[in-house]
């Protein structure tokens, strides 16, 4: 049997514990590093959710939904009620029925910066009737859907009536020297347009 003496088992025991030694810092530091690890991937991912967080609770500005800009015109003609949209930046005048007037029942003039440029809305005693030669027509809807004739002459670009068959035969718009861009305002006016009649029980 061999036997160590003193020496030589103490420097073996030396040696095992610098082994234990190195052993347990590598793993120390494998768990340090992993904890910094963790650590920098819990803070991304917590920056992240906070983003979201906030991000989705951002409340968006209500929309403006009343136009300040437009006036609601209404009429009551017989038993008839004529309503529209009219933009602020358009002057209108009423002319009721007298006993030197012609044949109809209202008129609404329209007419933005040129009193002697202007649409008049006419609601006549009897349907209205159109000359036919030279002349086109094209079908538009109005916003509740109805439909209204355009009516243009020799080629001009610029409307010279509207009709509304389907609602009221005895109403009409006629363009008196309305162009361009004016003109075509005008068409989107009359788009607001509503005619109801009142039914007597």
């Amino acid at each position: 049997m061999i036997k160590l003496n003193r020496n030589e088992k103490g420097c073996g025991n030396g040696k095992m514990d610098e082994n234990k030694k190195m052993r347990i810092g590598v793993f120390c530091a494998v768990l340090i590093i992993m904890g910094v690890g963790y650590k920098l991937v819990e803070a991304s991912v917590t920056g992240r959710a906070d983003f979201d967080f906030e991000t989705g609770n951002v409340t968006p500005a209500p929309a403006d939904t009343v136009d300040q800009d437009v006036r609601e015109y209404s009429e009551v003609v017989d038993n008839v009620t004529l309503e529209m949209t009219i933009p602020n930046r358009w002057n209108y005048e009423e002319i009721q029925k007298n006993e030197e007037s012609g044949d109809y029942k209202h008129i609404l003039k329209l007419y933005k910066n040129d009193e002697d440029n202007y649409a008049m809305l006419s609601f006549y005693d009897t349907s209205f009737g159109v000359c036919g030669t030279g002349r086109t027509t094209e079908d538009i809807s109005l916003n509740n859907g109805v439909k209204a004739a355009i009516g243009y002459y020799d080629g001009n670009e610029d409307w010279s009536d509207i009709s509304f068959h389907d609602i009221n035969k005895t109403i009409v718009v006629i363009n008196y020297g309305l162009t361009g861009p004016d003109a075509e305002e005008v068409i989107e006016i009359i788009k607001t347009m509503k005619v109801t009649k009142e039914v007597h029980q």
